[in-house]
């Protein structure tokens, strides 16, 4: 083997790149040709080799030594996903081992010639705090192991492998909109995701350029956070990798490092008010998506609720199947700029009522909300549309040009809110509701994450809801409708 090559060759077709300086260690040490084939191999052994500075005592430490049960949480399942959502509380050291992930890739994961590993967080700073990190273990790497450095800013870090066609690349990203857009990654790892000015557009941008393997580690914010909402698509099996493989969501709570037991959960509980505790320490996943309140639906009721839904489908379609006129509530949970407006329409014909077609519009203007639903009401005739009418709703109310005996308003208000609330989580007990959680993805996470108080949780859908199944048994009552020719 002649120093010009600067690659070994390992068991099992392992190419690993190699300095002029560990190549000719190598040599010298054959028994280090295996040592690198597994470390290039194994995460955990990789480990073993990676140095860190402990931010609690300032001292630099080698992290396989001794890992956080935390953290070898993390390693079992890097070593058998691709794509995971960590959804963790505060202080275990998750992003301490992923940052170790970071330059594993970049540095001996599979063939890794001309690799990007791209790491994200909400600013800049904390960005590149992210890079120091990988850069600070690399360059303590036995020299052995070492690839020679390329450009080296607080954004950009390059390591160079044999030849001139090998540039190992690390970037520093804050998130924003456009954040590496086009750039295509090996690794993408996204830091305290739930915290990101935008999440939803953030991941839209990263998505596309997210060839490899994707690491998402944040603590939760709350129901309300898009990521939250992420996060019950990943445990439903809904949300997908670039090859259609469902993402895997690990868990992981406040007690899996050593220093913590039970009782100083106790004493951490005791100093701090429910809603940041249950975000940052909880004990499952349910506590870290929460708003410090309560849900109100369960999820076993949830779940039912899946369970035989007709799904969407047009008048048309719903006369077919049952061979019988259809009966509807068509109900609107009206906003603007900030909020959503939100249109549901529900099948009231049966006993057992389903969610038939499902519209959320955002920052649309009085006139398009109108338009949809008059058009709503064409698509699904018979029965009512109730709106609410509170602000804006009454001002849609006032202007939409259907018959009025068709038209319900509905003032939402501390009395009538609880009411309606009440009413949807008794119809949810009693399993007379079905919807499709795949369709009505939204819906679906609304109803999982409204909590009381209901101060910071997106709701819109879920009043659309509870309007419909206040006026549900009036709409039943209503005359049927074929075809344009009113049954009675």
């Amino acid at each position: 083997m002649s120093a010009d090559e600067l690659v070994t060759e390992a068991e099992s077709e392992q190419r690993i790149s190699l300095s002029p300086e560990g190549l000719a260690y190598v040599l010298k040490h054959r028994e280090a040709v295996e040592e690198l084939a597994r470390v290039a191999k194994d995460f955990r052994a990789f480990l073993n080799y990676w140095l860190f500075l402990d931010q609690d005592t300032g001292q630099i430490r080698n992290l396989g030594e001794s890992l956080w049960p935390a953290q070898e949480e993390f390693v079992r399942e890097a070593q058998t996903g691709d794509w995971i959502f960590f959804l963790k509380a505060r202080q275990l050291g998750e992003t301490t081992i992923a940052c170790a992930y970071d330059a594993w890739v970049g540095r001996f994961r599979g063939d890794p010639t001309n690799a990007r590993v791209h790491m994200f967080s909400k600013r800049e700073k904390e960005a590149q705090a992210l890079l120091t990190r990988v850069k600070f273990g690399l360059l303590r790497l036995p020299v052995w192991m070492q690839l020679p450095i390329g450009r080296d800013t607080v954004n950009d870090f390059e390591l160079i492998g044999p030849g001139t066609d090998d540039v190992r690349r690390f970037f520093a990203y804050p998130a924003n909109d456009d954040t590496a857009r086009g750039e295509t990654c090996n690794h993408a790892h996204l830091d305290e995701w739930a915290f990101m000015g935008n999440p939803s557009r953030v991941w839209q941008s990263v998505e596309p350029s997210a060839a490899g393997t994707v690491h998402f580690v944040t603590t939760g914010m709350g129901p309300a956070n898009w990521t939250s909402q992420y996060w019950l698509r990943c445990m439903a099996g809904d949300a997908l990798d670039r090859r259609s493989r469902p993402i895997r969501p690990c868990f992981i709570g406040a007690l899996n490092r050593p220093d913590r037991n039970p009782a100083w959960l106790k004493a951490k509980r005791a100093g701090m008010d429910e809603d940041t505790f249950m975000k940052e320490y909880p004990m499952k996943w349910e506590d870290a998506l929460s708003g410090g309140g309560e849900y109100v639906f369960k999820s076993p009721e949830l779940h039912e609720a899946g369970i035989d839904a007709r799904g969407l489908m047009t008048y048309q379609e719903g006369r077919k199947l049952r061979k019988t006129p259809r009966k509807y509530v068509r109900a609107w949970d009206i906003g603007r700029h900030q909020d959503a407006a939100v249109g549901i329409v529900l099948d009231v014909t049966e006993d057992v009522m389903d969610v038939v077609a499902y519209k959320r519009m955002r920052g649309s203007t009085y006139p398009q909300i109108q338009q949809a639903i008059m058009e709503t009401h064409d698509e699904y005739p018979g029965g009512l549309t109730a709106i609410e009418k509170n602000s804006a709703g009454e001002a849609v109310l006032e202007n939409l040009d259907l018959p009025a005996h068709t038209l319900e308003g509905f003032s939402t208000n501390g009395q009538s809110k609880p009411r309606i609330i009440s009413q949807l989580r008794l119809t949810l007990q009693n399993q007379l509701l079905k919807w499709d959680p795949k369709a009505c993805e939204q819906l679906d996470a609304e109803m999982r994450g409204y909590q009381l108080p209901d101060d910071n949780v997106v709701q819109d859908s879920v009043i659309a809801l509870a309007i419909a199944v206040e006026y549900a048994a009036k709409a039943h009552m209503q005359q049927g409708h074929i075809g344009g020719i009113i049954q009675v």
